[in-house]
């Protein structure tokens, strides 16, 4: 009689585990029923954004918004249910990049993480195959519209001037955009001229790092150019009626790039020496001193002078540099602010 008892107790506490388990998770392995739809919302030809829908029960959206193949963003459209169960509220509640809150504007239940940790999810999402491909409407554009934005103003946050007090460029030819006519290009950052930043700077100036990050380049053996490499690459560039890259990195002269995740990198250029210990791969803090200001790469330094000395600062931002396209008064506008200069 006693083993039967014991017996009817283990029963009882299985059946009761697996209640709490049905219940804190949601539908069950035999009803758990996943569905995709693609959307490609940036007309790459790739399909970028993915709405997944379990069941009933939860929405997430998986954004691979750089079409790096794998998703940058993920929001999550589910809340718990006082039973302790899952239920689509109809907005996206929740943000997540990597390990990071994009948007910071919720909680993902702790019921969808355990149901995302079953073999039975795993299995019914391959079981839903590629999904279908439809239209993006003027609601879902909205939609990702308000992700990017979000996701820019948490990575676009907590620059600081290179040149330590230092202000944008007084003058338009100094900023992202302005022709260079002598190598038939385009100017791809600023360049921080003695004179033109209110404050104090020239040859051996030191500039710092506008945010913490990784360092991906730096030129400690640079060999500044001959006269006559100067001169080749700027024939070059002539001929090709553009500054093709090899020659535009030669004509930046000795540099520091940095990365500060998420597709913005910061460089560093024309400098006459690199701040002793930085090197490649090293992780960097916010307003260390990274190198400092020279001429590098400029026909002076090519010819054994140091005169025309300044920063040139990019900051680049998913491959293309801040300010491209834009004209010098909203350069001003978004920059100003965006790297902390000085009014």
């Amino acid at each position: 009689m006693q083993r039967v008892v014991v017996l009817a107790l283990v029963l009882l506490i299985i059946a009761g585990a697996a209640a709490w388990y049905l219940g804190v998770v949601g539908p069950s392995a035999a009803t758990l029923d996943v569905s995709l739809t693609r959307y490609d919302t940036n007309a790459s030809g790739n399909a970028d954004l993915i709405r997944e829908r379990i069941g009933t029960h939860a929405t997430i959206w998986r954004w691979d918004r750089d079409d790096s193949g794998s998703e940058d963003v993920v929001g999550y459209d589910v809340t718990a249910t006082p039973e302790n169960g899952l239920a689509s509220t109809g907005t996206v509640g929740a943000w997540d990049y990597g390990a990071d809150n994009v948007l910071d504007s919720g909680t993902v239940p702790v019921a969808l993480q355990e149901l995302m940790r079953t073999p039975e999810y795993a299995e019914a999402r391959a079981a839903a195959g590629p999904g279908n491909v439809e239209l993006v409407d003027a609601g879902l554009r909205d939609f990702v519209d308000n992700v990017q934005s979000g996701y820019d103003e948490w990575r676009l946050s907590d620059f600081q001037y290179p040149i330590l007090g230092g202000r944008l460029p007084t003058a338009d030819r100094l900023l992202p955009g302005a022709p260079r006519a002598y190598r038939f290009g385009v100017h791809q950052g600023f360049d921080m001229y003695p004179g033109y930043i209110g404050v104090p700077t020239g040859y051996g100036a030191p500039t710092v790092s506008v945010k913490a990050g990784t360092v991906v380049r730096a030129d400690v053996d640079y060999v500044e150019l001959t006269a006559e490499e100067y001169d080749e690459a700027i024939a070059i560039s002539q001929a090709a009626g553009t500054t093709p890259e090899p020659q535009l990195d030669q004509l930046r002269g000795r540099q520091v790039w940095i990365d500060h995740g998420n597709g913005v990198i910061s460089r560093y250029a024309h400098l006459s020496g690199i701040a002793p210990g930085i090197v490649e791969g090293m992780e960097i803090e916010a307003g260390s001193v990274v190198a400092f200001v020279g001429n590098s790469g400029m026909e002076s330094a090519s010819r054994g002078g140091d005169s025309g000395a300044h920063l040139h600062f990019e900051l680049r931002i998913d491959g293309r540099y801040l300010g491209e396209g834009m004209s010098p008064d909203a350069i001003r506008v978004l920059a100003g602010p965006l790297l902390g200069a000085a009014e």
